[in-house]
């Protein structure tokens, strides 16, 4: 399981301010704590910085590279600039989050994509916008696949996000995700999918629990990564089990 850490994201009060203050201690508090936790990518979001964005992106991916070299990062931005800002930073090869089927933000992440050659993750949303409608959701995620392909990035570095709804509003919400992922993986051999996983118990008493539920269903679909907390002992911990009882832990 690809483990995207989702700290470092400045919709958060205390990386807005972290920002703000240029506090490298805290930034990189947060970094290491989700590194040493079994992070596989850092997810950086600095969009709260408005035209600061490119700026910010570069100094946060700089810091936590130069402290902990062997880090990768999730480069999660809207911003066009922002992300190529973040790609010249990167050392390695780091991870969009991300692209999807809105034809301008095609137009100006393609040329940057095919340029620095990132790992993707790709959003089941167009022009109109998000869909509840399965087989638009799956249609959306075959043309990102089509589309990044053609454009010299391998399936294998492909993440296709089918979008988690909360099942506080439709009750099929768990399940319609869970078939797409399961399409994508069977019609699209090598690609992955991956999802931002607390969605699904948006509005719901016990959380906490409701996602790690979801989670080991997610992964007996497929599911190849996720962005959550890797602090969150009692997730990483499904993780690991689920990981056993699939049959991907040699020797338990």
């Amino acid at each position: 399981m690809i483990i995207i850490g989702e700290r470092i994201n400045s919709t958060r009060k205390p990386i807005t301010a972290a920002l703000q203050d240029r506090d490298a201690a805290h930034i990189l508090s947060e970094a290491r704590r989700q590194w040493d936790a079994g992070a596989s990518y850092l997810d950086v979001n600095t969009a709260m910085m408005r035209a600061d964005e490119p700026e910010f992106m570069t100094w946060v991916i700089e810091l936590i590279q130069g402290e902990i070299p062997e880090s990768l990062i999730a480069i999660d931005s809207a911003n066009p600039a922002a992300v190529e800002a973040g790609f010249k930073a990167h050392k390695g090869r780091p991870l969009l989050n991300s692209i999807n089927c809105e034809r301008d933000r095609m137009d100006h992440l393609v040329p940057i994509i095919r340029e620095h050659k990132p790992r993707v993750i790709g959003l089941t949303i167009s022009d109109e916008g998000i869909t509840q409608e399965a087989d638009k959701r799956y249609a959306l995620g075959a043309e990102l696949i089509e589309l990044l392909t053609k454009n010299e990035i391998d399936v294998d570095d492909i993440f296709i996000d089918p979008l988690i709804f909360p099942v506080s509003a439709e009750l099929q919400a768990g399940n319609v995700s869970l078939n797409i992922m399961g399409r994508l993986k069977e019609n699209y051999p090598g690609v992955h999918t991956v999802c931002g996983l607390s969605n699904i118990s948006f509005g719901l008493p016990e959380r906490k629990l409701i996602n790690q539920i979801y989670m080991a269903l997610a992964m007996g679909r497929g599911l190849d990564a996720a962005i959550i907390d890797p602090l969150d002992r009692r997730m990483m911990a499904t993780i690991t089990t689920a990981t056993t009882l699939l049959g991907k832990d040699k020797a338990c």
